[in-house]
């Protein structure tokens, strides 16, 4: 890969975006968490190539802030994957708590675009080729019940991937995204804790269960540093869940 990248995910102190962490690590990056927890055990893993900071990411402030230390300490970065987000409320959308709904729709969408554009602002006095993933998910295709935030949201992100992907290629930029399916994750855990069951989703999903964060990881991996002519494109990472027509 020539000199040493600098990479920086969001949302990487757990879940997918940790895996995605292990993996850019593993592959000799250095890796920028950004998180409202960033505490993550891949630093024990990696001494010396990860460093993270305590950021909200719908603050454009401390998300500036951050990229310019990070980039002090190791150089400008090139690669972002936008992981982070939040639980919506899975009610129905006559019930939607509208100030819930304001800070899924803020954390989802406004975090993403502004993670993206402050990693590109930076970039743009060195002109280095650059590619940025986003995370959408299966809900961002089609209408789903009980998910008028959460869909929503990251319907959203598959769209502004889309925009992004025209608007900066002329930078030597990409930007793709991935649309996970059902994936254990804390956030998938904490619900099956809470009595959702599964059995319908594994019913439903061709390849017949739900995918390890490793899984969605290395999708992520290969649209951030193995594919230099995709951009603009959103790919379910979901088990065949979205190519069941019924």
């Amino acid at each position: 890969m020539g000199q040493q990248e600098h990479a920086v995910v969001t949302g990487g102190n757990s879940g997918i975006g940790l895996a995605v962490v292990r993996r850019l690590l593993a592959r000799g990056l250095h890796v920028t968490v950004l998180d409202r927890q960033p505490a993550t055990p891949a630093g024990d893993e990696f001494p010396g190539l990860l460093q993270a900071f305590r950021v909200d990411v719908t603050r454009e402030d401390e998300v500036c802030d951050a990229l310019a230390e990070a980039a002090r300490r190791v150089g400008v970065a090139t690669r972002l994957v936008t992981s982070h987000g939040i639980r919506g409320e899975f009610v129905p959308a006559l019930d939607l708590d509208l100030e819930k709904y304001r800070r899924v729709l803020d954390v989802h969408v406004v975090g993403t675009l502004v993670a993206a554009r402050e990693l590109v602002r930076a970039l743009d006095a060195h002109r280095a080729d650059a590619s940025i993933v986003t995370v959408a998910s299966t809900t961002a295709y089609r209408g789903w019940v009980d998910q008028a935030d959460y869909g929503v949201a990251k319907a959203a992100i598959r769209q502004l991937t889309e925009n992004l992907a025209v608007e900066w290629a002329d930078r030597g930029v990409r930007v793709n995204a991935v649309a996970p399916g059902h994936t254990l994750t804390p956030m998938v855990q904490e619900m099956v804790g809470h009595c959702y069951d599964t059995g319908a989703t594994r019913a439903r999903t061709p390849l017949g269960r739900l995918a390890d964060p490793d899984e969605q990881a290395g999708a992520i991996e290969f649209l951030l540093l193995d594919s230099p002519f995709v951009t603009g494109v959103c790919l379910p990472v979901d088990g065949g869940w979205t190519a069941v027509g019924k």
